[in-house]
């Protein structure tokens, strides 16, 4: 399987006119842009997937996410995850910007998302080898369970850096 292509990107999210590979080392001063969506009920219910046990991190749990691909917005990165990872298909238009954050430990710039959908008419469907399970937690009990040792941890992190953001997002709609 090919290494996948990004575009490599300065802190301020200016692209830089050369590619980054997913396996190679990503020079100082270079990122690249990786996408965190928060998928919420109308009963403000957050969809949480667990992680494949082949995968680093495996049986954590964790929302959607993942790098953008070369040519791709952030929003299209975030459509196409939804859709790969559990199947969900979304627009632009339903796509609520968060926030944007800089993490220099691993060379990212994260743009995070909420987006709400109707559970009922909602079928989710796990990628092979990325997801085995999910459920719907209320959003209150999600605040809460992020910070055990079954969530991913620097997911947690980003959330709680921006929470406020997030309550006003979930609870003003």
């Amino acid at each position: 399987m090919a290494s996948e292509i990004w575009d490599a990107y300065d802190k301020d999210c200016n692209k830089l006119g050369f590619d980054q590979f997913r396996d190679e080392p990503i020079p100082k001063g270079v990122y690249h842009i990786v996408v965190e969506i928060y998928t919420v009920t109308k009963d403000n219910e957050v969809l949480i997937t667990q992680r494949h046990q082949n995968k680093a991190l495996a049986l954590k749990w964790e929302i959607t996410g993942g790098s953008i691909l070369k040519g791709e917005t952030p929003e299209q990165g975030a459509i196409r995850e939804l859709k790969e990872e559990i199947g969900i298909e979304v627009t632009d238009s339903d796509l609520n910007f968060v926030c944007s954050y800089v993490y220099n430990n691993d060379s990212s710039i994260y743009k995070c998302f909420v987006v709400f959908i109707n559970k009922e008419k909602t079928k989710i469907q796990l990628q092979e080898g990325e997801t085995i399970d999910y459920r719907y937690i209320p959003y209150n009990e999600f605040k809460q369970f992020i910070k055990t040792d079954d969530y991913v941890n620097f997911i947690r992190e980003r959330f709680y850096a921006h929470e406020k953001l997030f309550d006003t997002i979930i609870h003003q709609r």
